[in-house]
């Protein structure tokens, strides 16, 4: 004998599940789509004035908190039909009730509000990265000159400044806010009156419903409405990028807050203690940022793995079970950014340590061959093997590159001397007068980083006003809903 749908198999490991993702996730944009719909279905004449009024009080009249905590007994398939039924229940009139889903499909409605779920996220987002590259612009302004040591291949290399260090991050963080401007920009469109794949024969105004959801547009091919999962696998992609950043970005001042490097520190509200090690300060803000990061890096993959290879069509695979995935890897993403900037706005760095190491280890003589090459009139390959072999008899004598010992490295290699002066080679050895002379557009002098900042705070305006020109179109399009639902109401 077979059971009656749904078998309890299927509700214990598939429906219940289903529901109470939708409940945590998705309620409020259900409700909004219904309110959206029938104000549309209204003034488009598909409904009587009478029964717009007697939907939109039975929409109204749902309690949102209560159903939220509602247990799901297996009496409807989801969501979207228990409110269907509340709806029903409040309105009075199944007829007049029904008139609803006119000219709509479940497949149009859960596209739209996976939409404006991961919309919202995706703003989030968005404000948080604005957040953390403010944070790198700031302590970046306050450290134009101080030195400290570039590393390539994790060893000593040049010297650069903590301003042109955190440059390079803040850069990183814009091109991860311009990436996912773009995928918003992409999924912030309707794809209500697509209805089942194909739209309808009623005489809807989908551009109407857009507006009242705060949409740019809808959607332009009703197929590609409910076929197309490159709405949210856009925004995944620029995240993994993001997450990649953020995470390289963790592991950097994991190290740095390493005691044998000692060049950053953060204060007591973001380490702890050991409970057996009374000397420990553990930088654990970092280390959850790394975790969250990865963790949120690790949903996105698989988000991204279980739609590949789906048919190009309204599918299972990429709807209820998996969407809470995709709204789980943003929140994750949203908190990685955002401790990570809070950690940072209150780390303190050893400028002092990192002066002295931007002098230590060799690291200047790049400038030393460059200074030989200019005033001596040498091939560069010949100036680096004469620094080189000078490095290399430093470091055996434990001591440090000499006038003399580089005069006798020139004898060697040219068979005459320099015409270098002890002056202009403690000058070409200066991690000062290293950064100074390194004005190129990109790099590390004072005066090329002040105008890279200026430009990043450009840059910085620039984002700030798109992401408030849209927080004020969502507040507008959710006013406008509000005070048509009004309208409709009074008469």
């Amino acid at each position: 004998m077979s059971e009656k749908f749904p078998a309890q198999g299927y509700k214990d490991t598939v429906l219940s599940d289903c529901f109470a993702d939708a409940q945590r996730y998705l309620l409020e944009h259900y409700i909004e789509v219904d309110r959206a719909h029938a104000i549309m279905l209204g003034e488009q004449g598909i409904i009587s004035p009478t029964e717009l009024k007697a939907i939109l009080q039975a929409i109204e009249s749902l309690d949102v908190a209560v159903i939220r905590q509602a247990d799901y007994d297996g009496s409807v398939e989801d969501l979207f039909y228990f409110l269907q039924r509340e709806i029903t229940r409040h309105c009075g009139d199944p007829d007049i009730a029904g008139r609803l889903h006119t000219a709509r499909s479940r497949n149009d409605i859960d596209v739209t509000i996976y939409r404006l779920a991961l919309r919202q996220q995706a703003l989030d987002l968005l404000a948080a990265c604005q957040q953390l590259r403010r944070v790198l612009l700031d302590l970046a302004s306050q450290h134009v000159h101080s030195l400290m040591p570039a590393y390539t291949h994790t060893q000593p290399a040049q010297p650069t400044t903590v301003a042109h260090y955190l440059l390079a991050m803040a850069e990183n963080v814009s091109r991860d806010i311009l990436r996912l401007r773009r995928a918003f920009e992409n999924m912030n469109h309707c794809p209500l009156g697509a209805c089942a794949i194909t739209t309808t024969g009623f005489d809807i105004d989908r551009h109407r419903v857009a507006a009242l959801l705060g949409f740019d547009g809808p959607t332009r091919n009703s197929y590609a409405s409910i076929a197309s999962v490159d709405y949210f696998t856009e925004m995944l992609g620029a995240t993994s990028t993001l997450l990649l950043n953020v995470g390289k970005f963790a592991q950097e001042f994991l190290l740095m807050a390493m005691m044998e490097f000692d060049v950053i520190r953060l204060p007591d509200g973001y380490v702890q203690a050991s409970s057996i090690m009374p000397q420990k300060r553990n930088p654990v803000a970092i280390e959850h940022v790394r975790a969250i990061a990865s963790k949120a890096l690790g949903q996105v993959i698989g988000a991204l793995a279980s739609v590949h290879n789906t048919p190009f069509g309204d599918i299972n695979d990429v709807e209820d079970d998996l969407q809470p995935l995709n709204f789980s890897a943003l929140r994750d993403s949203i908190r990685a950014v955002s401790l990570l900037g809070h950690a940072l706005a209150a780390a303190e760095f050893n400028l002092e340590l990192l002066r002295a190491r931007s002098q230590a280890n060799f690291i200047t003589v790049t400038e030393l061959a460059d200074t030989l090459v200019r005033q001596e009139g040498l091939a560069f390959s010949t100036a680096h093997a004469i620094v080189a072999a000078c490095v290399k008899e430093a470091m055996a004598n434990e001591g440090e590159i000499s006038h003399q010992l580089l005069q006798a490295q020139a004898e060697a290699k040219l068979g005459r001397q320099l015409a270098l002066t002890d002056e202009e080679l403690a000058s070409a050895l200066s991690a000062d007068n290293f950064v100074k002379v390194r004005a190129t557009y990109g790099g590390p002098a004072p005066t090329e980083t002040e105008k890279a900042l200026a430009e990043q705070r450009e840059v910085e305006e620039s984002d700030r006003v798109w992401l408030d020109g849209y927080l004020r179109q969502l507040s507008g399009a959710s006013g406008e809903l509000d005070a048509a639902i009004a309208r409709h109401l009074r008469n």
